[in-house]
């Protein structure tokens, strides 16, 4: 059956696992994963539950910023990338809202492989790496575990990222564009992205998945093991950053 307009995993080496006695997700990383021919096909995800849709889709746009926004980030990778986030940020709430809206999930779809891409060919962040306990230990869906944390983390990587926001607010604002500044376009990308998981009615917290505060210090510790994804991030995370991070969400 065909994936759900966010995973990428048509265009990516990566498979993700969990690992039940240590409570994580990790990734598997192999060319032979990669498909050999893809097709995307809109009409299969018609009737998707807005809920999926919203989560998956969420997930699409992660690998897009994160991409966009990585250590290992390069002109093939950027291409692919913003081509995804474009398509994303101005398509993903009306392919969640209306079945109908053929056009919004071909585009869904589109942007999906285009950023599988950027993660084969670049590599995702802080949102990932911070995520994956979430998935392990709590069972939070993967979309929503990095849709939680994708604000915050993006807010704390506003100061090493702030060129790339506003290169993202140039391409992707359609019409009339009333930010000038650097800051101003990096704070209007940031409000965009809390926008659209509010507006697709994704949790912006863990407390409704029995994340406990005394859960912490497994949450750092697990999340702190992802160095994989953790060495992509343009600002380095310590354990106390991860640590302040996670206590925005719990």
């Amino acid at each position: 059956p065909p994936p759900p307009a966010g995973t990428g995993a048509e265009a990516t080496p990566n498979a993700i696992v969990a690992v039940p006695e240590k409570e994580v997700k990790i990734g598997i990383v192999n060319p032979e994963m990669i498909a050999d021919y893809v097709i995307l096909d809109p009409i299969m995800i018609k009737k998707l539950p807005r809920k999926i849709a919203a989560s998956t889709g969420v997930d699409a746009l992660c690998h897009a910023i994160e991409c966009w926004t990585s250590n290992k980030a390069n002109a093939f990778s950027d291409m692919y990338a913003m081509w995804a986030l474009d398509l994303i940020l101005n398509n993903i709430e009306k392919a969640c809202d209306d079945p109908e809206a053929v056009q919004a999930k071909i585009n869904m779809q589109t942007a999906s492989f285009y950023a599988g891409v950027a993660i084969t060919a670049s590599g995702t962040t802080a949102v990932h790496a911070l995520s994956y306990p979430m998935g392990g230990k709590y069972h939070v869906a993967h979309g929503v575990a990095n849709a939680i944390l994708l604000v915050p983390v993006m807010r704390f990587n506003e100061s090493v990222c702030r060129e790339k926001f506003a290169e993202a607010y140039d391409r992707c604002v359609h019409g009339e564009k009333t930010c000038t500044t650097v800051e101003e376009k990096s704070a209007y990308i940031l409000r965009w992205l809390e926008e659209i998981v509010k507006h697709l009615d994704i949790p912006t917290s863990y407390k409704g998945f029995g994340v406990k505060p005394e859960d912490l210090d497994g949450l750092v510790e697990a999340g702190m093991q992802q160095q994989r994804l953790l060495v992509n991030n343009m600002r380095p995370v310590t354990a106390e950053d991860a640590r302040n991070i996670y206590l925005e969400v719990i």
